[in-house]
């Protein structure tokens, strides 16, 4: 059996939670949606990235929800989420995953549509925008992207901007829509925030470096930084020669 939307959620607040699930069915997310939790009110933890990655797995829903189990959808409801979807898919078939909130490449101001700690009915940016990273109180992902999150990743921060990372390179885009919801946490950041953002960096450093890749074909230099062709093309023939490799 398949669904319309699967939500997945860790959990450590069973009132919280419920009160989710509530708001959810109450905005039109009844019939053809299914809820999957992780428990994690006993003192051995799941972490975000593996056990958001197990449920994704498990998921049958055309669009998967990773949320906070304090998140409330008491303004926008279905029929306004699968509107913004449809105004999405319209301008780039090629969107990945979006959410409420989130950072544009140039970083000149967060787009935002949410309630928050922060303020009631915050509206900045136009809609739908693109963005780099995505605030992990609710990523809405298109199941046939087969988008993941980091498997070599542990902890509960940063994977709303892993998530934006990993569709980037399978060519998707990320996206802040206009879908109004209310977040009740407070965005704490300690210890656990420190580790994992060292365990980030690290990997994202390794994947992202410059290095040289010898093809069956080719060798290509692959590097972030801008380089003319010409330069370009001298790195591959001098990796050539230095190797004794011969074009095919």
């Amino acid at each position: 059996m398949s669904f319309a939307y699967t939500f997945c959620t860790l959990v450590t607040d069973h009132q919280l939670y419920e009160n989710f699930v509530t708001s959810a069915k109450s905005a039109g997310f009844d019939i053809d949606c299914e809820f999957l939790m992780i428990d994690n009110t006993e003192a051995t933890q799941t972490d975000a990235y593996g056990g958001l990655n197990s449920m994704i797995e498990k998921s049958r829903g055309k669009i998967i929800v990773l949320c906070h189990q304090d998140i409330l959808l008491e303004f926008d409801n279905r029929k306004n989420l699968e509107s913004r979807l449809s105004e999405l898919e319209q301008q780039d078939p090629n969107w990945g995953v979006c959410g409420v909130a989130g950072q544009p490449e140039n970083g000149k101001g967060q787009i935002t549509r949410i309630t928050d700690k922060f303020g009631d009915d915050q509206y900045t940016g136009s809609f739908p925008s693109q963005v780099v990273c995505l605030d992990e109180c609710i990523l809405i992902i298109k199941r046939s992207s087969g988008i993941r999150l980091s498997r070599d990743i542990t902890g509960f921060h940063l994977y709303g901007t892993d998530i934006c990372l990993i569709a980037e390179i399978l060519g998707y885009k990320s996206y802040v829509i206009n879908f109004h919801l209310r977040h009740l946490g407070m965005g704490n950041v300690g210890s656990s925030y420190e580790k994992a953002y060292s365990k980030f960096k690290q990997k994202w450093a390794s994947a992202l470096r410059d290095r040289y890749i010898i093809t069956t074909a080719l060798p290509v230099f692959l590097t972030g930084r801008y380089e003319p062709t010409i330069i370009h093309n001298l790195r591959a023939w001098l990796a050539r020669k230095k190797r004794k490799i011969k074009w095919r």
